[in-house]
């Protein structure tokens, strides 16, 4: 199943390997990070009933910010894992 269009996939396939794996690494925390985010937004709007309304945004932020680095950690961890031995740095030994 794809999850991102063509041009996106293409842009990816240019990364190099182990850029790549850095990239995903990084994005998967970002993503853990949202989610907490997101969980302790609606901890703190449900507890104190007073706040929820100026919560409402930073909900949707981080929830968004989650779903895209989801979506990139996904992409780039899925790129590093099909990766083959030729795709690895090689050194010129000239």
């Amino acid at each position: 199943m794809k999850i991102l269009p063509a041009g996106i996939e293409q842009q990816i396939n240019r990364v190099d390997r182990q850029r790549s794996l850095l990239i995903g690494i990084s994005c998967g925390l970002l993503a853990f990070w949202s989610v907490y985010r997101v969980i302790w937004a609606l901890y703190l709007a449900f507890t104190y009933d007073f706040i929820f309304g100026s919560l409402v945004f930073p909900i949707v932020l981080w929830g968004v910010i989650a779903a895209a680095a989801g979506i990139a950690a996904t992409a780039f961890l899925t790129h590093y894992a099909k990766g083959s031995a030729s795709d690895t740095d090689h050194v010129d030994h000239r």
